[in-house]
């Protein structure tokens, strides 16, 4: 008993988010470091046979999930003892020892089987330690969703453990130059599938970011000549275009109710915030710039917007009060910061300060003070964007040449990239959590 409540310790020192999961301390990983868990390639219990190759897809899917969160260690499958088609997924149908034997302290396994174009998916976590199942779900959907079914489990996974669902069922929406010279809006999931090209007129398009529903995606466009802000419904194709009377729409985020949107607006040399309507019409100025005020991100609440100002002399952060209008500075540190983005706790804001004549990703607490590094300035790391439970943060860097995006967890550890398109992948914006 000393022994398991020194692991269970260990395990809380490195994972403190942990100390609230379901499993209360059941399940630790073996010196406190990344949980070892194995993904078993899933049964056929279908009459059809497997042309979709969903057996592995599924357990690829998840174990790509769990290795990406940076709290498992998932092992390495040319070591597994039983074969899926050979042994049930149900308590009393496979031998533990099988998978104890390899260090597995927990275990995945299921079934599937298919008709026509529809797949049914039933999914089980076990801990291994004490020969119990711990999670069980069935899931139905087409057999092309299939990777989504994988991303829902691994989130149902994860809020075992930590007591809030994960985050793999989700999407990033960026800017890339992956067909040529042009910047042009995308969207997938984090593994790269389901890829979906937003525009594609062949000019500068930018700074994508999600109406708070997940269902649309507002960015900037130089497509008709003069920049200005469109706002795309990725499940009717349908678009709405803001036209303001006068000046270039540089920017945008719609509120967190999803009423109003906070808009850069250039007009005579000078940038300021406007709210608008959905329709891009001015409800207000928020801002009396006579420089730029630039990037706007909205507090989970609505009541704040952190933006840049150059009011001091060189780009900084600011808090703007909606309600009062009156900004407070948030960043003392550093002669270049840019490209705020808040937390969706609420606590913190991460954002790209220049060191020297590099640029890196910061984390600040929302109430001001002393910045964390996340980033090395090595390398160009810039445009972070918080994931929808506030636990990691997606960004571009130029680290391995071109710029490709990258996630990292809040704390900066565990950074692997996300991107490879042979362009440049910037401006990264997380959606919220899918249905």
């Amino acid at each position: 008993m000393m022994q398991k409540i020194m692991l269970m310790l260990s395990f809380l020192v490195f994972y403190p988010g942990f100390a609230g999961a379901q499993f209360k301390g059941e399940i630790v990983g073996q010196g406190g470091q990344k949980f070892p868990i194995a993904v078993s390639p899933l049964k056929n219990s279908g009459t059809a046979g497997d042309a979709a190759k969903l057996s592995e897809g599924l357990a690829d899917t998840m174990a790509y999930d769990l290795d990406l969160s940076g709290w498992f260690k998932v092992l390495d499958r040319s070591a597994y003892i039983e074969h899926p088609q050979n042994t049930g997924i149900t308590l009393g149908t496979f031998d533990f020892k099988n998978w104890s034997t390899l260090g597995a302290e927990g275990l995945v396994k299921g079934g599937f089987s298919v008709q026509g174009d529809e797949v049914t998916v039933e999914l089980r976590l076990f801990d291994v330690y004490q020969n119990k199942e711990r999670i069980g779900k069935r899931y139905t959907g087409k057999v092309k969703d299939y990777r989504r079914i994988a991303h829902k489990f691994v989130d149902e996974i994860i809020n075992q453990f930590t007591g809030v669902p994960g985050i793999f069922n989700s999407r990033l929406t960026y800017v890339s130059t992956s067909g040529g010279r042009f910047k042009e809006i995308h969207v997938s999931h984090l593994d790269g599938t389901e890829k979906f090209q937003v525009t594609n007129n062949r000019t500068i398009n930018l700074s994508p970011s999600w109406t708070p529903d997940g269902r649309a995606v507002l960015y900037s466009s130089f497509k008709d000549r003069v920049q200005t802000l469109f706002l795309f419904e990725l499940y009717s194709g349908k678009e709405a275009k803001f036209s303001p009377r006068a000046g270039r729409l540089i920017s945008g985020k719609v509120s967190p109710d999803g009423k109003s949107v906070a808009a850069t607006l250039e007009s005579g040399g000078n940038s300021n915030l406007y709210l608008l309507d959905l329709n891009g019409n001015v409800i207000r100025k928020l801002t009396e710039e006579t420089g730029i005020a630039v990037s706007p991100s909205w507090s989970p609440d609505g009541r704040q917007i952190v933006y840049v100002s150059d009011r001091a002399g060189s780009p900084q952060l600011y808090v703007l009060d909606v309600a009062t209008g009156k900004s407070r500075r948030l960043t003392h540190s550093g002669s270049y910061n840019t490209s705020p983005e808040w937390s969706p706790k609420g606590d913190r804001i991460v954002y790209t300060g220049r060191v020297g004549s590099r640029f890196a990703i910061f984390s600040i607490s929302a109430d001001g003070g002393d910045p964390r590094k996340l980033t090395s300035e090595s390398s160009d790391s810039e445009d972070a964007t918080w994931s929808p439970d506030g636990r990691f943060v997606a960004f571009s860097s130029n680290r391995a040449g071109k710029y490709q995006l990258y996630i990292m967890q809040a704390t900066g550890e565990n950074q692997r990239r996300l991107t490879g398109s042979g362009g440049d992948d910037t401006k990264p914006s997380w959606s919220p959590r899918l249905d």
